[in-house]
């Protein structure tokens, strides 16, 4: 069984708009949370990956853009939820875990969605994580 506290890191990169009036979008990624074997820190072992891949994929999108990211739960042996580093989530405080603090986690074969608007450019980290469960 995998060991508590792997994380796994995705990067948010934002554009900073080059025109003063520029058309916002809609950037939508689903993003299925697995189990997969991979070697960190040079040593093989379970940890969790995105869409079956890691390092895990990245955000991309523009500052003024909505990202969506519909996030599924496939570990099936745990919680887990997305946390967003350094977004300033303006208005939308819920959307950025961490879990039990901001929102509940995600039970296994469960889903939520993610949805907020970019305010600044930059590269940001995201994580996903597993939520240990109280003995």
């Amino acid at each position: 069984m995998p060991q508590p506290a792997i994380l796994s890191l995705a990067c948010l990169t934002v554009a900073s708009l080059s025109r003063i009036v520029a058309k916002a979008d809609t950037v939508t990624y689903n993003w299925n949370v697995t189990w997969v074997w991979a070697s960190p820190d040079g040593f093989g072992r379970p940890v969790i990956g995105i869409n079956n891949q890691w390092p895990c994929p990245t955000l991309e999108a523009s500052q003024g853009d909505t990202v969506v990211v519909n996030l599924g739960n496939q570990l099936g042996n745990q919680t887990t939820g997305l946390h967003f580093h350094g977004i300033n989530q303006l208005q939308t405080p819920e959307m950025d875990g961490p879990s039990g603090v901001t929102q509940c986690a995600v039970p296994p074969n469960s889903s939520v969605t993610y949805q907020f608007t970019v305010d600044r450019p930059g590269t940001f980290w995201c994580e996903c994580r597993q939520v240990k469960r109280s003995q």
